[in-house]
């Protein structure tokens, strides 16, 4: 029996392969975005100074960026699905929001903790100011020695910080404002004021404002003793980590004698200065018939009394110029006056 035969074809050519899909100008510009922002983001919280710093972060930030995909899309690429265009753009935008979301939080973070840090330098640099034109002499004007709110302007660690150095400036403007007030109220401002040194008979008034300035010293003193000295227990009390309290101690107690000798022989060098005023107003007193008032000037008779009241004036000078130094260098007692 004979069997029908299926007819017999020829096959054609074989069919191109389908082309892999194409990622579309959405995908591809959320991936630019990402990687953009990321280097931004980088960049900017770095903070360079320069252009060129810019430039070398930027570029070494896009290479290191570069290798990781590199790497990701090695590893991806082990399955045949992900080696189209289309999924390794996908694989890259993945791993870009991957890194972005890794490195967000850190980032803001410490963002927000430069931003404090620069309040409460900004806020220490006015109360390190205030103390310096004080030291500096300032206007010897109670009224214009100013106020310092030790509340702070920062937020967290920075922010104790602030608050200890403002309210240890604070408690020392206070001290200066009060100890002017009292020598105002005594009259010493006023000591060699020409018509009333005039009617001081027997310069008996000014020796008792002399005799009122020179008991005001050794309080004043052991206030000042007592504000250094208060300043470990100050430190102990913030709420930042151990470490940073025990280095901010150390340094204090490492600056401690130096400091103390400093403030001593501040206030050592006010006693000289009203004893110098004293032998002034006894040189005043021992040749009242030598001098007289000229509406605000004391006119001397003799040029020797003139040369003897000039070299008392000299020597308060240099003392109070000294004074203004050993300020100044008290200043470095103080916990660190810039934060980094």
């Amino acid at each position: 029996m004979t069997h029908p035969q299926a007819p017999a074809s020829t096959a054609g050519p074989a069919a191109p392969a389908a082309k892999p899909p194409e990622p579309g100008w959405l995908l591809k510009a959320a991936t630019c975005l990402v990687y953009s922002g990321m280097l931004a983001w980088i960049v900017h919280s770095r903070r360079p100074g320069t252009l060129l710093e810019v430039a070398t972060l930027a570029v070494g930030s896009a290479l290191a960026l570069g290798v990781f995909v590199l790497i990701v899309l090695g590893v991806f690429s082990l399955w045949k699905r992900f080696r189209t265009p289309r999924n390794r753009l996908r694989i890259m935008l993945g791993t870009g929001v991957f890194l972005l979301a890794a490195v967000a939080a850190p980032l803001a973070e410490r963002q927000h903790q430069d931003r404090q840090r620069d309040i409460a330098n900004a806020e220490i640099r006015k109360a390190i100011d205030a103390l310096r034109l004080q030291a500096g002499g300032g206007s010897g004007a109670p009224e214009d020695v100013p106020d310092i709110d030790p509340a702070p302007k920062a937020s967290g660690p920075y922010g104790e910080m602030e608050r200890a150095l403002k309210t240890v400036a604070g408690e020392r403007l206070a001290q200066h404002r009060a100890y002017l007030q009292e020598l105002k109220e005594i009259g010493l401002p006023r000591l060699f004021d020409a018509s009333r040194l005039a009617r001081d008979s027997g310069l008996i008034e000014s020796r008792l404002i002399l005799e009122q300035a020179e008991k005001l010293v050794p309080g004043y003193r052991q206030r000042s003793l007592e504000i250094l000295n208060a300043m470990p227990a100050l430190v102990r009390s913030l709420s930042i980590s151990d470490s940073e309290k025990a280095k901010i101690l150390k340094a204090l107690q490492d600056s401690r004698a130096a400091s103390t000798e400093k403030l001593t022989r501040v206030w050592d060098l006010e006693t000289r200065i009203l004893r110098e005023f004293g032998l002034m107003i006894t040189l005043l007193d021992d040749n009242r018939q030598f001098w007289y008032a000229d509406r605000t000037e004391l006119m001397f008779g003799r040029d020797d009394d003139l040369r003897r009241f000039h070299q008392h004036q000299d020597a308060v000078n240099r003392m109070a110029r000294e004074q203004e130094r050993l300020a100044t260098q008290s200043l470095a007692a103080m916990p660190q006056a810039q934060l980094r």
